[in-house]
């Protein structure tokens, strides 16, 4: 019962605590950050009428400022700042499941219309100017934003003309190819293929090649493990701007390299600390009051008047100080030894691979070095005083290890890969319009000169185009 008492007393004493602290943050208008400690005064204490209502209550004053704040921003023209605020509002909305008052709601359909007009601008603008992909792009940006209920029609209606603007843009690139341009159809292929509109695909260019072979080995890798690294380089051939599912030609590349895995055991003796309290025999001083008795006259007067003397005992005391045994103890430092293996395991993997994809270059080569060394000590020796417990090493396996070289691997041979396209076909300083497509096809940012001849037909699109060449 004594125990029960104790634990509501502690819980009363940490709901006080907390319930301070939110109302601490109210008065600071911190009302969220009230609310959110109001929730866990009351997953303890889930049927307190008093707190569900004292949340209800900062909830709504968060919902208004959170609101009022978003206006604010509006009215100032920060629009992008208004609608950070109007996100948080409809997040804590949709969270909360709060019911709004008539005041709330008029002003959340006018934080509503306020962001359809920006977007009507910072989206539809682009879109109208033919620059569908920028407008895409920033939809994207939006769609936390627009992915609330409240927002399903502007959303709706911002995808409608995106999407538009795509398909007239995609008519309008179709009259712009020409056969001897097969980059540059290549593009408005996967451009319009974007918008789902029809455009014809080029033949394959001839930089481009087929399926990738692999010829030699790593040595120290099974027949498995040798086709999954062949594989994972695979894909991320297939991924690259260097390959086209039509090419012709199949580049062979060379793969060599050593994965080992390396491990040892020998006896070692160990010591462990500890200390122990050791008994001995020390002497201590005491000190007794002790108290003798003697005799002594002494006068009295008896019933008659006559002053008599008698013989009565009285006490003297003294102090007597004497030495007697006690045990005390010491803190002896120790140690302990004991005998244990000593294990240790050491992976270690070189993998390189090389092939001429350009052959006004040198080869393209991408190599992997990387070792794991571990150790530790294997025993069944107990002895707690030492904290000594039996010990069995945690070692990587080497699959395990191995699958992740491989995987960081394959990475490194698709960036690499795209950045050998770049170097290949994105250095001339002047373009044409089919060189500057093939520039794009490397998947990232292209370089200025690229962008500049880009631009000249697509306008503000010309840098998101590498997107389009992100993935086969």
């Amino acid at each position: 019962m004594a125990r029960l008492l104790l634990v509501s007393l502690l819980v009363l004493c940490a709901c006080t605590t907390l319930r301070g602290r939110a109302d601490s943050l109210a008065q600071k208008g911190m009302f969220v950050e009230a609310a959110a400690i109001y929730d866990d005064l009351i997953r303890q204490s889930p049927y307190d009428q008093e707190l569900l209502l004292a949340r209800e209550g900062l909830r709504a004053r968060a919902l208004a400022q959170l609101l009022s704040n978003a206006r604010e921003a509006r009215l100032e023209g920060d629009d992008e700042e208004a609608e950070a605020w109007l996100l948080r509002f409809l997040n804590h909305r949709t969270a909360w499941n709060s019911k709004l008052n008539g005041g709330l709601e008029s002003s959340l359909r006018e934080e509503v219309d306020g962001t359809r007009r920006h977007l009507q601008r910072l989206v539809g603008n682009p879109a109208r100017q033919g620059h569908a992909l920028t407008a895409e792009q920033t939809l994207r940006r939006k769609q936390p934003l627009l992915a609330h209920r409240e927002l399903a029609l502007i959303s709706r209606d911002m995808e409608w003309l995106v999407l538009q603007s795509g398909k007239t843009s995609c008519q309008r690139l179709r009259d712009t190819s020409t056969d001897d341009s097969p980059h540059w159809r290549e593009l408005v292929f996967r451009y319009c293929g974007h918008w789902r509109e029809y455009a014809p695909r080029p033949a394959t260019a001839p930089e481009l090649f087929g399926p990738p072979s692999w010829t030699g080995t790593v040595e120290g890798l099974d027949e498995a493990q040798q086709a999954q690294l062949e594989a994972r380089l695979t894909q991320a051939f297939e991924s690259s701007p260097w390959f086209a599912p039509g090419g012709s030609a199949r580049p062979v590349f060379s793969l060599e390299g050593r994965f080992v895995t390396q491990r040892d055991s020998h006896p070692v003796e160990l010591t462990a600390p500890w200390t122990e309290s050791v008994p001995y025999t020390d002497h201590e001083d005491r000190t007794e009051t002790i108290e003798e008795p003697y005799e002594a006259e002494e006068e009295y007067t008896d019933s008659k008047g006559k002053t008599k003397t008698r013989k009565v005992t009285k006490y003297t005391k003294h102090t007597h100080t004497y030495s007697v045994p006690v045990t005390r103890y010491r803190d002896v430092p120790r140690t302990f030894e004991y005998h244990a293996l000593r294990l240790s395991q050491a992976h270690h993997v070189t993998v390189a691979s090389s092939v001429v994809l350009d052959a006004r270059r040198g080869p393209f080569t991408v190599t992997l070095q990387d070792q794991l060394s571990e150790s530790g000590h294997e025993h069944d020796v107990t002895f707690t005083e030492g904290n000594v417990r039996p010990q069995r090493p945690n070692f990587t396996l080497a699959e395990v290890w191995l699958e992740a070289k491989v995987e960081a691997l394959r990475v490194a041979f698709s960036r690499q890969l795209a950045e050998h396209w770049r170097e290949s076909y994105c250095s001339t300083p002047s373009l044409t319009l089919d060189e500057a497509a093939r520039c794009a096809r490397a998947g990232i940012a292209v370089p200025i000169q690229a962008s500049r001849v880009l631009s000249d037909i697509l306008g503000a699109d010309a840098t998101q185009v590498p997107a389009l060449f992100a993935s086969p």
